[in-house]
């Protein structure tokens, strides 16, 4: 960055404009890196600008494919894509001389990348096409040998996407031919024998054997050879294998290989053992995209989520409980660090579409006011022209206002997703359903420890998948609520029952639901209701069908709302409500999408005499079939 800022003080102090767009080009591939991407996407917008200024057509069109890489690791595929035909429209115009603007392999390289956004936006038979052009165009024009290699492996794994197998061995195994003509080749072969191992992992139970054959000889050359993240990847995916065939103690020796190899890769933080390496060209499309750091420390800290999640699962099957429950807490904190990073490439992936948006409005603001520029000069008969502008430009400006609002609700969606995790995460719950748990392990009782092991795990993991999803299958909440309220008991012991009664007229595989609503108030239920009640409570949870609505019940024979209140109130007179003001603003993002709204009531019950006997909260949300 130093050095880029240097060339830009003396670009701008001889008054050199190309060394300009040239500086803000580099502070572009320096933010891109450093996972900056809005920061990133500005620079390439001067650099594009004054490109432009200066007639300078074929830079214009590197600028376009940068930006289109941004655009791809903020998962906007459609923009990268529309940005990479900007740049072949540029790169294939005619200039004066009856060349093109762009080489042969110029516009090659935008196809190559073009195919990899096809490829992630499940367009594979427009992959499959820009990628046989390449190998077809590359072969005529004697393009570099490792970019030739490259492409016939990844003409084998886009014949495997459309599902034509014979193809893709066809490919693949025409790759494995190639002369080992340098280290790269060489290295690259190694993915071609995953590929074929992935290839026959998908072709069923009976090609099995034929898949770990293909897995291990890739495994054994990047462990041996110090390729981290590869060899990581390659040893969880043995011991998926093994572990489907009931080889679990083949399976454990095997996810026990990748979790040593994680810890050295996070470690290093890289995906290599020597720094040497990293020249050595292992995954390929680092040929054509450049990966920023964050992308990188999110794809190792996904292998460490997932290996140890594998070894929690094979050591609760073995009945290992201590060591389960150890990988489990290894699992929930890896996962923990993940989403953080989840979060934070979500901010930056909002950031930067609000930026893509922002610089296209001010370009094409620029553009227009030009034009109008130009009109006013030119006779009066223009004038219908220069009106028709105007209103182009108004409507643009209102659907530029439109697009920056729908940035600002999945922003704030986002922001909402991020309370609704911390309020359903409550640490004294967890901390007190992992000390019950401990207890059952120092107890001797490995069978129930197990059992409410395997509740809690599924628990956590359905709070994570539930946080970032506006809606899931009645069933999957119905799964939670119990595990929950399973649980809860262990923490008060014959404290209170309880009951999930679903209406004969509703399907919960097939009817959904926005997850985790009425959490909180089951959670106030306990907590605050029946925690205080002298006898033995009642937790009732009731699913009916109304008309195109469920109705959704939770009662409770607790002590009720204003005695509770004025119990806690004399214990911690600060205590806040969050979960249940989460709940309403849920409600009230939700009704901004919906044409039949959900609706809340709370009701404090009385018995005969008028005094409080509970609490019921009742939900009105719109049917969504599956």
């Amino acid at each position: 960055m130093m050095y880029t800022d240097e060339a830009m003080d003396i670009a701008k102090e001889i008054g050199y404009s190309e060394g300009i767009a040239r500086a803000f080009l580099n502070n572009g591939y320096n933010n891109l890196f450093l996972g900056n991407y809005p920061e990133s996407l500005k620079n390439y917008q001067k650099a594009l600008q004054l490109f432009d200024n200066l007639g300078l057509e074929k830079q214009k069109a590197w600028v376009y494919s940068c930006i289109a890489t941004i655009n791809y690791y903020a998962r906007n595929y459609e923009k990268a894509i529309e940005n990479c035909q900007k740049a072949l429209n540029i790169l294939q115009k005619k200039t004066e001389n009856g060349t093109t603007v762009g080489s042969v392999k110029d516009t090659m390289a935008i196809y190559l990348q073009a195919s990899l956004y096809y490829f992630l936006s499940d367009t594979c038979d427009k992959a499959v096409d820009y990628t046989l052009k390449y190998l077809k165009v590359g072969q005529k024009n004697n393009f570099d040998r490792t970019d030739l290699f490259f492409n016939l492996i990844l003409a084998g794994e886009r014949y495997r996407c459309i599902g034509e197998k014979d193809s893709a061995l066809f490919y693949l195994n025409k790759a494995l031919d190639f002369p080992d003509e340098n280290q790269n080749i060489i290295t690259l072969k190694y993915r071609a024998y995953s590929a074929l191992g992935g290839l026959y992992y998908r072709a069923g139970p009976e090609k099995q054997d034929s898949a770990i054959i293909y897995f291990k000889k890739a495994f054994e050359f990047y462990n041996t050879n110090g390729f981290l993240f590869w060899a990581s990847n390659l040893a969880e995916t043995l011991g998926q294998l093994y572990y489907a065939k009931s080889l679990l103690d083949t399976a454990q020796i095997y996810y026990g290989i990748a979790e040593k190899v994680i810890h050295e890769m996070l470690e290093k933080k890289s995906w290599y053992r020597y720094d040497s390496m990293k020249h050595i060209v292992s995954w390929g499309m680092k040929l054509y995209i450049p990966m920023p750091q964050m992308a990188s420390k999110a794809l190792m800290w996904r292998n460490a989520s997932s290996v140890y999640y594998y070894l929690y699962q094979t050591n609760d099957v073995l009945g290992n409980v201590e060591e389960a429950l150890r990988y489990y807490i290894a699992y929930s904190n890896a996962n923990d660090t993940l989403n953080d990073i989840r979060k934070s490439e979500e901010i930056l992936r909002l950031q930067t579409n609000f930026e893509t948006e922002r610089s296209e409005g001010q370009i094409k603001d620029l553009f227009q006011k030009n034009k109008i520029q130009s009109l006013k000069l030119k006779q009066s008969g223009y004038f219908m022209f220069v009106m028709g502008a105007l209103v182009l430009i108004v409507i643009m400006v209102a659907l530029f206002i439109v697009r920056l609002n729908r940035l600002k609700a999945q922003q704030q969606t986002l922001l909402l997703q991020q309370k609704l995790f911390r309020s359903q995460m409550n640490p004294h719950f967890i901390f007190n359903s992992l000390t019950s748990i401990q207890n059952f392990i120092l107890d001797e009782d490995a069978h129930i420890a197990s059992k409410y092991l395997s509740r809690f795990s599924k628990l956590v993991r359905n709070i994570l998948d539930s946080s970032v999803e506006d809606y899931v299958s009645l069933e999957e909440e119905i799964a939670t609520i119990e595990n929950y309220l399973e649980l809860q008991k262990i923490r008060f012991q014959d404290k209170f029952d309880y009951s999930i009664e679903v209406d004969e007229k509703i399907n919960p595989e097939n009817m959904n639901i926005p997850p985790m609503l009425a959490q909180p108030f089951i959670e106030n239920s306990i907590e605050h209701g029946i925690k205080n009640k002298k006898s033995k409570g009642n937790i009732s949870i009731r699913f009916k069908s109304l008309g195109n609505y469920i109705v959704f019940e939770v009662e409770d024979d607790g002590v009720g709302r204003e005695k509770a209140s004025d119990i806690l109130n004399s214990q911690n007179k600060d205590h806040k409500s969050l979960a249940t003001g989460i709940t309403h603003e849920r409600i009230q993002v939700l009704n901004k999408k919906l044409k039949n709204k959900i609706t809340l009531e709370i009701l404090d019950l009385k018995d005969d005499s008028t005094k409080p006997s509970g609490t019921k909260v009742t939900f009105d949300i719109p049917s969504v079939i599956n």
